[in-house]
């Protein structure tokens, strides 16, 4: 899964775009992007809608 992490230096803010995986029991953490201290565009931050699956429901009688 990727997000955007801003990181505060020296009072500035600096943006970067980081991918999170599971090695051998551990997380761990790549930078797939530095976008510097410019706000990311806003499609970096657009997520998926995500659907929850249906619940089966009982039949009543």
């Amino acid at each position: 899964m990727a997000f955007v992490r801003s990181k505060k230096i020296k009072g500035n803010l600096y943006y970067y775009l980081v991918e999170s995986k599971r090695v051998n029991g551990r997380v761990m953490q790549k930078v797939l992007r530095y976008f510097g201290s410019q706000q990311p565009p806003a499609k970096v931050f657009a997520r998926k809608k995500r659907t929850k699956p249906q619940a089966k429901r009982k039949k009543s009688r």
